[in-house]
């Protein structure tokens, strides 16, 4: 073996088995085949379970980077491209159209694969047909550790780095970490490694009841729908659609709150169903240490930010990683010159752009879909690699990020200056009289409320899951709302100040009714908006009173109910969300 370089017989461990994983054991491969090198690449591909199963975009430069790769492309991929990307921030919108032939969704959720365990088998099978063996291990720790001089000369060739995975523990001369942008190994990679910080997402896949035998080819971005939520990225898949809520404090019910508001504006169709819903982290910013002798990470554990979408980035990470490895990858001031100054410089610059952007387009308000605009007819100074956000040829992250800031500082001036008004939409449902509607996941109140109500003689509409009633309030203005604390994905609480945050609902009345009857709850309910607090058991009486406006809107609550509806059964995690 050369000094501080990998020669023939050198053994290489990938960690972690995703495209980043299969990516660089594939360019490793390849690239040391064309230096007449024989390596032994191993990939340890133990953890990478994902239930959401996310669909994958591919850009024109990344199917080349696959080709390049000697992946074949089924015909297939080509059957779902994308018109563009809808940017929506406040009531306004832009499209960013996307070249002919740019971006094809790849998806097969939920009859088959998610597009990126499709793209991620298709790396996996080049790089096995190269030689690379993958091992379903989940790697804990890499320890850097020479052979003992008197060790058998098997193994004292065989490495410093011992990789510790399920008990067992292997020697090699170099280790890649290619593990995402989840839970990173920090030390117990290498002492002071510092991967890309991160950002709480959720994600979701959304499915219709209906069949549907197209989505439409336009994928949105909606910039702050909510105080906690940076954006919500909407893909159509084959027969769903992905959903990706992301932001420092984002929650699932952050999510289902969202998708409810998607469906009451159109961005999405009712009546869907949330069939995968978890969380995940996204890559918001490029690594500060990213190297040691011999080892370095790719892909997502280095750089990325939310507005990535596409994977050419992951895989020029993998090119350049394989490259910097095979010309002096044993020693650190060579890899951090061949692999993060010269390989990586500018997809740093890149993600470092991409994470202060979001932060200026939520500031920008209503004017960030048109900092989309015009940052795409800017030219910018670029490196060899020329990636635009959103899987688009442009704007790219710096360029965005200039238009975003000048877009971002005249709203804070026009806040100055004048009071802003909030758009009211074109046309208004009208009220519907004697028109009710019920939100209660006991199946036994629900029945019980809905009897009452319409021996009245009023319409009542029930609804088990939550998600359906924003869009329905929107479309059709019932009388009032009662509205039960505890639910499925998001408690009645948000839902309440949900209602009351939009013109086409605020106006709408709402009865919260909860068997937590505590001060602070019920304080809780009243600032949401809600017009009453109905302990449970529900008083009938003073329900019918309360909506005929015949009863103060706060009547003392030690007086008891005389013939209370039935009381929902006792659930556990009521008492732990709203425990004081």
């Amino acid at each position: 073996m050369l000094a501080n370089r990998l020669a023939t017989g050198s053994r290489v461990a990938v960690v972690g088995g995703g495209i980043a994983g299969a990516g660089l054991a594939a360019s490793l491969l390849f690239n040391g085949r064309a230096r007449g090198l024989a390596l032994d690449v191993r990939v340890y591909s133990g953890g990478m379970s994902d239930r959401t199963a996310p669909p994958a975009v591919l850009t024109p430069e990344c199917r080349s980077r696959l080709a390049a790769l000697g992946c074949r492309i089924p015909p297939e991929w080509r059957t779902h491209e994308l018109r563009g990307i809808e940017v929506i921030a406040e009531g306004r919108r832009e499209l960013l159209s996307s070249t002919p032939g740019g971006l094809w969704v790849v998806d097969g959720w939920p009859q088959g694969l998610g597009g990126l365990e499709q793209v991620r088998d298709v790396l996996a099978t080049a790089a096995s047909a190269q030689g690379a063996r993958f091992l379903p291990r989940h790697v804990e720790r890499v320890e850097r550790q020479a052979p003992a001089p008197d060790a058998p000369a098997s193994v004292r060739g065989a490495g410093s780095l011992v990789v510790r995975a399920q008990g067992s523990g292997d020697r090699f001369h170099a280790v890649a970490l290619a593990a995402g942008a989840g839970p990173m190994m920090g030390d117990a990679f290498f002492k002071g490694f510092r991967p890309a910080p991160t950002v709480p997402a959720v994600q979701a896949r959304l499915r219709h009841a209906a069949p549907r035998l197209e989505l439409a080819p336009v994928a949105r971005l909606w910039i702050a729908p909510l105080p906690t939520v940076d954006a919500l990225f909407l893909l159509p898949g084959a027969s769903s659609v992905y959903a990706l809520a992301f932001g420092p404090a984002v929650t699932p019910a952050d999510l289902c709150q969202v998708l409810m508001m998607a469906a009451r504006d159109g961005l999405v169709e009712e009546g869907f169903e949330l069939a995968a819903l978890e969380t995940t982290r996204l890559p918001y910013g490029p690594g500060r240490t990213l190297v040691a002798p011999g080892q370095l990470a790719v892909g997502p554990a280095a750089f990325g930010h939310p507005l990535q979408v596409g994977l050419s980035e992951t895989l020029a990470s993998c090119s350049r990683a394989a490259v910097a490895l095979l010309d002096g990858g044993l020693d650190a001031s060579t890899l951090e010159r061949r692999y993060v100054r010269e390989g990586l410089g500018e997809l740093l610059e890149d993600s470092a752009a991409g994470a202060r952007t979001l932060t200026w387009l939520r500031r920008a308000g209503a004017r960030a879909p048109e900092a989309f605009i015009k940052a795409k007819g800017r030219r910018t100074l670029s490196g060899s690699f020329d990636g635009g956000v959103l899987g688009l040829s442009g704007p790219t992250p710096i360029a965005l990020l200039g238009a975003a800031r000048w877009e971002g500082l005249k709203a804070l001036v026009g806040s100055w200056l004048r009071t802003t008004v909030e758009p009211v939409p074109s046309v208004v449902p009208e009220l519907e009289p004697d028109l009710y509607y019920v939100v209660d996941d006991d199946p036994d109140a629900r029945e019980a409320m809905t009897a009452l109500l319409e021996s009245t003689g009023a319409k009542v509409v029930s609804f088990a899951d939550e998600l359906a009633l924003f869009c329905a309030v929107a479309r059709r203005p019932p009388t009032a709302i009662l509205l039960d604390v505890v639910l499925h994905w998001v408690d009645g609480l948000r839902l309440a100040e949900g209602l009351k945050q939009h013109p086409l609902t605020r106006h709408t009345r709402v009865l919260v009714m909860s068997g937590l009857n505590r001060p602070h709850v019920r304080q809780r309910a009243l600032d949401a908006g809600a017009e009453a607090f109905l302990p449970k058991p529900v008083d009938p009486d003073r329900l019918l009173r309360i909506l005929t406006g015949r009863a103060p809107l706060l009547p003392e609550l030690e007086h008891a109910p005389t013939a209370p509806l039935p009381e929902e059964a006792p659930r556990e995690h009521a008492t732990d969300r709203y425990a004081s």
